[in-house]
C-alpha cells in the first residue's frame, strides 16, 4: 500500500511523526516533489482565491501525487494541551477536496491532542480499520511516531540541517526492503538515527567556526516553518540570508525558551504556531548578539495579521532592526534581493556606529554624522 504526502504546510512540522507512524504499520509514504512552478501554478487553479498562500501550495502538491493508493489529509486540530492549530489546519481536507484528482481516494484523521492520548489512540484506531491493521498495531504504530518526532525536534537546536533530516526519514519511511533484512525493528532504527544524527555533529561541528567571525552578521528569520523553509514560494530567502549571515530560526528554539518569553500579554495565545513565534521573536529581541529580525509571513494569513504586530512591536521598544517579508504568488526574486541587501547593509552601519543609526529613522545622535 502506498500513501501520498503532500509536501506542504503540515508536511514541515509533522512529517516525522507520520512517515515512523506508518513505516511501523508496513506502508511505504510517497512525498510529493519539491516545489517548482506547475505545482504552485496548479493550486492557484484549484485552491480559493481568500486562502493563504501555504493552503494554495498545498493543493498544487495533491495534484502532484502520482501512483498511490490514497492521499493523506489529516484534520491536526491540536498538538499540545490549552491551544489549537491555526484555523486552516482545521479545514483540512474539506476545502482541498476540489484539488483531489478524480477518483483518488482520501485517508484523513482526525488528530487533537487537547483531548489526551487516549482520544488520540482511539481515533487513530478508526483510521487503522481503514487500513485493516489492528488496534495493537496502531499502538505500537503511535509510540513509533512519537519517537521519530521527539528525535527529531530535539535536534532542531543542534545545527540540524531541516532538508537533510528530512530526505533521511523520507529514505528510512520508505526503505521497507532494507529493514526486512535486519534482524530486530530496534536495531534498524539506530542505523537510521545514528545516521541521521552524524549530519547534526557535522553541521554543529561547523558553528565555532561561524562564531569566531566576528564580522558575520546574526539575523533572526521569524515565521512559519511551511514559508521559512519552503524556499520556492520564499525565493530562496533562507539561503540568501545563509550567504551573507548566520541565521535563527523559531524552530531551533525550544519548547522551555518559548514559554520562557511569552510575556507582555494580556491573554495567552491558543495557536500553537503564533505561540511559538511570538516567544521565540520576543527571545531574539532581548538577544543583543542577534543584530536583526527579519519576520517573513504572506497574504491571507489571520495569525499573523496580529502576531507580526506583537513581534514589531517588542523590537521597536528595544531598538532592534527589523523588517517584515510578505510573500504572494509573484516568482521575481529582483525585488526581494535588494530589500534582503539594503536592510543587511542597514544593519552592519548600525553596528559598526554602535547606535549612532536609530533603526526607525530618528537621529539619536544629532552631531553624528553617521547618516
Amino acid at each position: 500500500m502506498r500513501i501520498g504526502f503532500p509536501r506542504a504546510l503540515y508536511y514541515f512540522d509533522h512529517f516525522p511523526f507520520w512517515a515512523g507512524f506508518f513505516h511501523r504499520l508496513g506502508i511505504e509514504v510517497v512525498t510529493s516533489p519539491a516545489t517548482h512552478r506547475q505545482i504552485m501554478e496548479q493550486g492557484l487553479k484549484k485552491a480559493s482565491d481568500e486562502t493563504c498562500l501555504p493552503l494554495k501550495l498545498l493543493a498544487g502538491h495533491i495534484q502532484a501525487l502520482k501512483d498511490v493508493d490514497w492521499i493523506f489529509l489529516p484534520r491536526i486540530v491540536s498538538v499540545e494541551a490549552d491551544t489549537y492549530t491555526c484555523p486552516k489546519f482545521l479545514g483540512i481536507p474539506e476545502s482541498l477536496l476540489p484539488a483531489v484528482p478524480p477518483g483518488m481516494p482520501v485517508l484523513t484523521v482526525t488528530l487533537n491532542w487537547r483531548k489526551g492520548k487516549r482520544q488520540v489512540l482511539k481515533d487513530l484506531e478508526g483510521l487503522g480499520v481503514q487500513l485493516g491493521k489492528s488496534s495493537s498495531d496502531v499502538r505500537k504504530a503511535l509510540n513509533e511516531g512519537l519517537e521519530w518526532q521527539k528525535r527529531y525536534q530535539d535536534s532542531m537546536g543542534a545545527g540540524w540541517d531541516f532538508e537533510e533530516s528530512i530526505r533521511e526519514i523520507g529514505r528510512a519511511a520508505k526503505d521497507l526492503t532494507e529493514s526486512a533484512k535486519v534482524p530486530t525493528l530496534v536495531t534498524w532504527k539506530e542505523r537510521m538515527f545514528a545516521k541521521m544524527s552524524s549530519t547534526a555533529l557535522k553541521r554543529t561541528a561547523e558553528f565555532p567556526i561561524v562564531d569566531q567571525n566576528r564580522d558575520r552578521l546574526r539575523i533572526a528569520l521569524v515565521g512559519h516553518s511551511y514559508l521559512t523553509h519552503e524556499s520556492y514560494a520564499n525565493l530562496n530567502l533562507l539561503r540568501k540570508l545563509r550567504e551573507k549571515a548566520k541565521v535563527e530560526l523559531v524552530q531551533n528554539v525550544n519548547q522551555e525558551e518559548v514559554k520562557t518569553n511569552l510575556f507582555g500579554l494580556r491573554k495567552k495565545l491558543f495557536w500553537s504556531h503564533s505561540k511559538q513565534i511570538f516567544g521565540a521573536g520576543n527571545k531574539f529581541v532581548a538577544d543583543q548578539s542577534v543584530d536583526g529580525i527579519i519576520y517573513l509571513t504572506c497574504f491571507g494569513c489571520g495569525t499573523d495579521s496580529m502576531v507580526q504586530e506583537l513581534v514589531s512591536r517588542k523590537a521597536r521598544e528595544q531598538h532592534k532592526p527589523y523588517m517584515v517579508v510578505t510573500l504572494d504568488e509573484h516568482s521575481g526574486e529582483a525585488g526581494l534581493v535588494t530589500r534582503l541587501e539594503a536592510f543587511l547593509d542597514m544593519v552592519e552601519r548600525r553596528r559598526v556606529h554602535e547606535g549612532y543609526v536609530s533603526t526607525y529613522g530618528e537621529c539619536l545622535d544629532r552631531n553624528s554624522n553617521a547618516l
